[in-house]
């Protein structure tokens, strides 16, 4: 299934502030790359990716459901120890202007069941933890409620507009790019000042070994989150941790096994909440899921993994080539395996942008609602055009740095989610 992620391996790499490019443009490229190992084709995407680094951009996909329970990248490798740090991250602005009002032109929402919560579920044996944590294939928040990821990913660290108007858009969970070569006090900021005082589940997680395959990467990744482990263990009980985003070779015993040594670790740390760990595959081979996934979960003393798919250009709907990945198949595959998913980084469909496909959101959406799933879009603030700016031809939800206010700031793809959002995500008990 190595080839079946060709598109994938090749176009993945996104860029945070510039542009993607056109499918068709890709096709012949990725037909002649059909036979090309997963090793060697995430060795050569991870040149593109490396090349935005210092701009903090990726993908996202993830799957949610609601419930009725009321409540009340690039990082660097060589981190700081987190008590030298003493910068304080951007705040978010607090002037009345920053108000958002939403339009009454937003569409219809796409899904607007609700699933009762009877009773609490309890922690699987093994498990510590005062957290997230898992159970089957549901993700439960620290109280035993079943928690519906229904949120976005927000590329941007270092821009004002997304803690202004990212609350208001009804996400109960936001995946966050890092740069983790600023001060941990810096990165600690972001995430308690913008989403846990917004009662916004958080996800930080760490971009530098995006669309690459080498175990060396993942272990200084894993280093990092050692190193810094007195700042993020503070999430234990309030988030979850995405250890390494889109890291690993597809359909691979190597992306088993260094997820295996790599969650020991992170465990050995102190790291006792949910832990992400992404498909390899530019995060979008689900067969290191399928056939892998039960054996990483096995592996961990707390039993406390949640998986992450990501849908981009490697899946067709349907599949019309040996070198494609059938959007259904593997939907359907992953169903089965009974772990537990989240759809965490899918784009606007339509064949535009740096990894183009013509699964819509909407499919993506209602896919991960039927199954269970949780789901977030990439990307909130994600730019293709000069100066923190977007189009319709990009993947951010908004047209300007994340600024939202009325409909009029957000692309067609923030129109079509938002909505969404705001009728379905409910936030986690613990707030």
């Amino acid at each position: 299934m190595a080839t079946s992620i060709a598109l994938a391996l090749t176009t993945a790499a996104i860029t945070a502030c510039g542009g993607g490019g056109s499918g068709d443009a890709l096709a012949s490229t990725n037909e002649a790359l059909a036979n090309t190992t997963g090793s060697a084709a995430n060795t050569a995407s991870s040149a593109a990716s490396e090349s935005f680094s210092t701009t903090n951009q990726a993908a996202v996909v993830a799957v949610a459901e609601t419930s009725t329970t009321s409540s009340g990248t690039s990082a660097d490798t060589s981190a700081a120890p987190a008590t030298a740090d003493t910068a304080a991250a951007p705040a978010a602005p607090t002037s009345s202007s920053d108000t958002v009002v939403a339009s009454a032109e937003q569409a219809q929402p796409q899904v607007s069941h609700a699933i009762a919560q009877t009773s609490i579920v309890p922690r699987p044996i093994g498990n510590t933890g005062k957290g997230f944590y898992v159970a089957g294939s549901k993700l439960y928040d620290p109280n035993g409620q079943e928690f519906r990821i229904r949120g976005v990913n927000r590329n941007h660290w270092d821009s004002y507009g997304s803690p202004t108007g990212l609350p208001l858009s009804g996400a109960n969970t936001e995946r966050m790019v890092l740069s983790f070569t600023k001060p941990t006090s810096y990165n600690w900021n972001i995430v308690s000042a913008q989403a846990l005082a917004n009662k916004i589940v958080p996800i930080p997680g760490n971009w530098t070994g995006t669309c690459k395959a080498d175990p060396a990467t993942l272990t200084a990744i894993v280093d990092t989150w050692i190193a810094q482990a007195s700042t993020w263990t503070q999430l234990n009980n309030t988030g979850l941790i995405n250890i390494a985003n889109e890291w690993g070779p597809a359909n691979s015993t190597v992306w088993r096994d260094s997820y295996i040594t790599a969650i020991a670790r992170m465990r050995a740390a102190g790291y006792t909440g949910t832990l992400v760990v992404d498909s390899g595959g530019c995060g979008q081979d689900a067969q290191d899921i399928v056939k892998y996934g039960a054996a990483v979960l096995a592996s961990d003393p707390q039993k406390n993994i949640l998986f992450d798919v990501h849908v981009y250009g490697s899946f067709h709907l349907p599949a019309t080539a040996t070198w494609m990945q059938d959007y259904t198949t593997a939907m359907t595959q992953l169903k089965a395996s009974g772990l537990p998913l989240i759809l965490g980084e899918f784009g606007p469909g339509r064949n535009v942008g740096p990894s183009p496909t013509m699964v819509t959101p909407q499919k993506i959406i209602s896919d991960a609602e039927a199954n269970g799933w949780g789901w977030m879009p990439w990307s909130w603030d994600d730019n293709n055009l000069p100066n923190c700016a977007s189009d319709d031809n990009g993947f951010s939800m908004t047209l300007k740095c994340g600024t939202y206010r009325t409909d009029a700031d957000l692309t067609t793809f923030g129109k079509a989610i938002v909505p969404i959002l705001k009728s379905t995500a409910v936030k986690a008990t613990n707030f």
